[in-house]
């Protein structure tokens, strides 16, 4: 029954949070709420797939209530002019909305 006894088996990876045989390798960093209303939840975790060489990246998932989980692997390099992209429209969509309450709109 080697199944069920690789399906519960540490990763090798010590960093990885995945057990039994695994494409890709997971350090779960965080699980937020995000969407309207609670519906949704975006995850943020290091990533790397299990082949040669290959480089430790960040990945963003994405569930939702009514679709599969989404997910997109970054490359580190990137991620903080992202955190800056996603900061700024966070800080104007704050803004629109606070001058649309104003407006009583």
């Amino acid at each position: 029954m080697t199944g069920a006894v690789d399906r519960n088996a540490a990763c090798s990876v010590k960093w990885c949070d995945e057990t039994g045989t695994h494409a890709v390798h997971r350090k779960y960093i965080a699980s937020l709420p995000a969407g309207l209303r609670g519906a949704g939840l975006v995850g943020v975790n290091l990533a790397q797939r299990v082949q040669p060489r290959a480089t430790v990246c960040v990945e963003l998932t994405v569930t939702t209530p009514w679709a599969s989980t989404a997910g997109h692997l970054f490359a580190a390099s990137c991620v903080a002019d992202i955190a800056v992209a996603l900061t700024e429209a966070a800080e104007r969509a704050t803004e629109l909305h606070a001058i649309r309450q104003g407006n009583n709109e």
